[in-house]
């Protein structure tokens, strides 16, 4: 798809005066007043990044990462530190720009994890090419410049894509039907979503059903392990005396 008509879009990488326009309505980030997020974006200029949602856009001073983990403890959702080990103990997933996801939805890092767009695959429009970029339009309508081309976006999104229906499947497998990825995944119908349903790793999961859950519980100990030895030390401690 090529936009022949003047469109605006924000450069994560450059201040524009549209930046300043679409930060005019934005709220203070509240991590429990979110369910879905669209995608988050660096601010450039600033150490301030945008989260964009259904219901509005919302500004924070915090990492990417941060907010994250923020907004994960906030919905007792997977810790992307956890998530991050987890896929690459198992090495299906590949080992670099690792996505976050929950039950619900998926978000996937377009570079480097921290200094990033991050995009929720389900909720892409569309990618489109004009004057030799990539950009990408959500479905409420922001266009972001991609850093990347739309072959590498699509990858990242299809990952994230199965990560997302490994997740549902291993939650709803008793009582939802299917055998493929996409039957596990609430696919919109916008152009984007109709490419990604005819991608390779959405029509057959890798994975046997609960071995990606298995694996972060067995990260989870591993990352929590240094602060039970040092409680079993503390209580050893207090029963020798």
């Amino acid at each position: 798809m090529k936009k022949l008509e003047p469109f605006v879009f924000l450069d994560d990488k450059q201040w524009a005066p549209q930046w300043e326009e679409y930060l005019h309505d934005t709220l203070l980030f509240i991590p429990s007043k979110i369910q879905e997020i669209l995608c988050i974006t660096p601010i450039p200029d600033t150490t301030e990044i945008l989260i964009v949602t259904d219901n509005g856009t919302f500004i924070n001073n915090k990492s990417i990462l941060t907010t994250l983990h923020s907004f994960a403890s906030a919905h007792c959702y997977p810790d992307y530190a956890i998530i991050s080990d987890s896929l690459k103990r198992l090495k299906y997933f590949g080992q670099y720009k690792i996505p976050w996801f929950c039950p619900n939805f998926a978000l996937f890092p377009l570079e480097s994890a921290d200094q990033t767009i991050w995009l929720n695959p389900l909720k892409i429009l569309t990618i489109f090419k004009h004057d030799g970029q990539y950009f990408v339009e959500m479905i409420n309508g922001l266009i972001l410049l991609l850093p990347i081309s739309k072959r590498r976006v699509t990858k990242h999104a299809e990952i994230a894509s199965l990560l997302l229906a490994t997740i549902s499947r291993g939650s709803f497998h008793t009582t939802r039907p299917g055998t493929t990825p996409l039957d596990f995944l609430d696919l919109p119908n916008t152009p984007f979503a109709r490419y990604l349903s005819k991608r390779p790793l959405l029509q057959e999961f890798i994975t046997p059903i609960g071995k990606l859950k298995k694996q972060y519980e067995i990260s989870y100990a591993l990352y929590h392990f240094p602060d039970l030895i040092a409680e079993s030390d503390e209580d050893y401690e207090d029963n020798w005396l």
